[in-house]
């Protein structure tokens, strides 16, 4: 068992204009805009439950995007992680105040089967949507994997680096993942946060190559057959995924199988184009 990490080319800014006001809208009103409908109309193990996911939905409406405190505007988790992590839990929403309490899933998990809908149609929207070539770091692996590196080389606590790390280990906590699996989204980063992260790892002692993915995977042959440290070779992979992404204003996304479950049929780059 296990998950392969992958570090992803992300279109944030149509994840944030097209899916995030589409996943919305229909948690809002049952109602799927058109590119939306063709991902529930694919034959899936989650078909059943997202055809009864959206009758429910027209009957027991929720309209996250004008209460949801719970969630940031583009459905990143919002809550106390730390806390989270440390105590195992599930990320169930016990916001006591919000007027969408009684209908909404994610409050006190009093729809686990709904969530788990909802989270498998976040990544097929996601990958058939925002995702472009990605760049293999590990086998199940998060961002903690590099916390050795930042000790090593002396990074403090309050080192921008470590928070875009976190972002990528977290923001995904509610609609990319479950907390304790490995599958699924576990983060992401905005435009300018990946251009960030590259200034920031580009100041860590790193493997250095050309940051193309040819290079990248050339490196990678040549780093397995000399026993190289793995912990600095990934976190060189997350680099220069982050400087292609920035060259061309893409966000940078942290997934676990995420491209290699059922959503691959959507594919339309060249084979091999998301490994």
């Amino acid at each position: 068992m296990g998950a392969d990490a992958k570090i992803h080319v992300f279109d944030y800014v149509r994840y944030r204009d097209e899916v995030v006001p589409g996943l919305t809208e229909l948690m809002r009103s049952g109602v799927a805009v058109p590119w939306l409908a063709e991902i529930l109309q694919v034959e899936s193990e989650y078909g059943d439950t997202w055809r009864q996911l959206m009758a429910e939905l027209r009957e027991w409406p929720t309209d996250l995007a004008r209460y949801c405190t719970w969630l940031g505007a583009d459905l990143r988790y919002a809550g106390d992680r730390s806390i989270d992590r440390l105590t195992g839990r599930q990320m169930t929403c016990n916001v006591l105040d919000c007027p969408e309490r009684e209908r909404c899933r994610f409050f006190q998990d009093q729809d686990p089967q709904g969530v788990e809908a909802l989270t498998a149609l976040h990544e097929a929207a996601v990958a058939t949507r925002c995702l472009g070539w990605s760049q293999f770091l590990g086998r199940t692996i998060t961002p903690d994997y590099y916390r050795p590196v930042l000790e090593h080389q002396h990074v403090p606590v309050t080192a921008p680096v470590r928070g875009l790390l976190e972002a990528l280990a977290t923001r995904g906590a509610v609609w990319g993942y479950r907390f304790g699996r490995t599958e699924g989204i576990h983060g992401w980063l905005t435009v300018p946060e990946t251009a960030e992260l590259v200034t920031v790892l580009n100041e860590l002692d790193l493997p250095r190559y050309e940051p193309t993915f040819a290079a990248m995977q050339a490196f990678d042959a040549g780093a397995r057959s000399a026993g190289s440290d793995w912990h600095l070779v990934s976190l060189s992979f997350v680099r220069t995924v982050a400087t292609i992404a920035a060259a061309s204003e893409r966000g940078l996304l942290w997934g676990n199988d995420v491209s290699t479950s059922l959503w691959t049929e959507f594919w339309d780059v060249p084979s091999g184009g998301r490994p």
